[in-house]
């Protein structure tokens, strides 16, 4: 039992680690307000469910990136092409998820809105 609160432990250690990243405490504010908006317009249980599925897979993908550059910088501080062309990949990971959420969240809101 000690072993498995344990990776709670160190899941609420990531945690605050993560909201030292200014990235992802920038997804996390963004999320919170599209959950705001989800209560003023009365989603229904399928519009949360997307909802919450893209805010989740947009921070979890933006601490991938934050991973992934982290490790990048730590195995070498210089500037190698090959860690660039790492990183930017990443980036665009966190990117196409991004689009995707957006156009999930417009689609459910815009309807509400007119």
């Amino acid at each position: 039992m000690k072993w498995f609160l344990g990776r709670f432990y160190y899941a609420y250690c990531g945690f605050l680690t993560c909201l030292k990243d200014r990235s992802i405490r920038y997804q996390m504010i963004f999320g919170l307000i599209v959950i705001l908006c989800g209560f003023l317009f009365h989603l229904n249980q399928e519009e949360w469910l997307k909802v919450i599925w893209c805010i989740g897979l947009v921070i979890a993908a933006e601490v991938t990136n934050s991973c992934i550059e982290r490790c990048v910088d730590y195995i070498s501080l210089k500037r190698d092409p090959r860690a660039k062309r790492i990183k930017d990949m990443a980036a665009f990971g966190v990117l196409i998820i991004s689009i995707c959420a957006a156009i999930t969240g417009l689609m459910i809101f815009v309807p509400k809105i007119f």
